[in-house]
């Protein structure tokens, strides 16, 4: 019953309304915009309890920041290695949340510590001295974690991003390779920057996706709310603004695919277009954070290479023709064999699976 939110307590006792907060249910995000809509008089209370619950898990982390990650690092010394932590969209019982809601700072504090349970010094050198802290993610993993800022990141298969060891302080730049989903924490004071080989995106509170691998030749970025700036490096810093539902992609002739050296946009500047959306109103470029993996009339070698960290193995061509075959389709959660049975479906080729994660087509 909507009378029922009379104090930031009675609206933080709402699990629908931490979803709400942290805009990862669209059917919660949407109940509280309606919510909004229809009680304009508790529009205050409403900003109140997001900033309060905001507050909190930002205070936490900022206070624990320079104590756990000393330890941690003390702990990791000598080992690379770093456990998974994946995203599971299978259903659970859902507790109602006025039961945890005297132990939020508790849950704030387990979430911080897992985010820093994978943080690795970098060894100084003269390219990234500035990036003491770094989080990666190994083919066939996808992690989530919360900076100490506040903002919300999800991070795809083989990928990484380093921290300025200011970040939180006076800065909040990062630098990405391979693929990520940002929900920063909105600071106007201190623009959140990603930086890449070929492109920077900064916004000040908004939600995007950066993709940028070294092996594909192409860095992509899409908003999904807000506002960003794109500066194009290798286009003499030429600045581009995305607005929602809008993406820019720079492809990199040198580095590129047999694929994208014969797109007919390969050798044109960057611009911005629009995305695509299916009939549920889904993008494609971003699937994967819910799980999925999406293509949309994708040369089986652009294909291949989503596929090779999504279940960490290695697909080889024994036809280059076989790699110009375009696919349209979406998985979820299917394993690589069905994927592939699937796409022979729709086109002739055959495959052998040739000792552990290697895996050759062929006519």
């Amino acid at each position: 019953m909507q009378h029922k939110y009379r104090t930031v307590e009675d609206l933080l006792k709402e699990e629908s309304f931490i979803n709400y907060c942290l805009r990862k249910n669209e059917q919660d995000v949407h109940y509280w915009e309606k919510y909004l809509a229809e009680n304009p008089g508790k529009k205050e209370l409403i900003a109140e309890a997001v900033q309060e619950y905001r507050l909190l898990f930002t205070a936490l982390a900022q206070a624990d920041f320079e104590e756990q990650l000393s330890a941690l690092k003390k702990k990791l010394a000598g080992s690379d290695s770093a456990p998974v932590i994946e995203l599971n969209t299978a259903s659970r019982a859902r507790t109602p949340f006025y039961r945890r809601f005297s132990s939020i700072a508790v849950a704030a504090m387990a979430v911080l510590v897992i985010g820093f349970y994978f943080i690795r010094k970098i060894p100084p050198t003269p390219t990234s001295q500035n990036r003491s802290v770094q989080y990666t993610c190994k083919p066939g993993e996808r992690k989530s974690f919360q900076f100490p800022d506040g903002t919300q990141v999800i991070l795809n298969a083989g990928s990484e991003i380093y921290l300025n060891d200011q970040y939180a302080k006076n800065t909040r730049e990062v630098f990405l390779k391979g693929e990520a989903f940002f929900e920063v924490q909105h600071n106007a004071e201190v623009p959140f920057i990603v930086h890449t080989a070929s492109m920077d995106v900064k916004a000040l509170g908004t939600a995007f996706n950066v993709k940028s691998y070294n092996n594909e030749g192409r860095t992509e970025a899409v908003l999904v709310r807000g506002l960003v700036e794109v500066t194009l490096k290798k286009d003499n810093n030429r600045k581009l603004l995305l607005h929602p539902d809008e993406k820019v992609m720079w492809r990199d002739d040198k580095a590129g695919s047999e694929a994208e050296a014969s797109h007919p946009a390969a050798n044109s500047t960057a611009v911005v277009k629009p995305v695509k959306k299916n009939d549920n109103g889904d993008v494609k470029e971003i699937a994967w954070v819910q799980n999925n993996l999406a293509f949309e009339d994708e040369a089986f070698e652009e294909i291949a290479y989503q596929l090779n960290r999504w279940y960490n193995v290695n697909i080889q061509f024994e036809s280059s023709d076989i790699k110009q075959y375009h696919f349209t389709a979406t998985f979820k959660r299917e394993k690589i064999e069905q994927v592939l049975e699937i796409l022979r479906a729709s086109k002739r080729f055959n495959y052998r699976i040739e000792g552990e994660g290697s895996i050759v087509v062929y006519r």
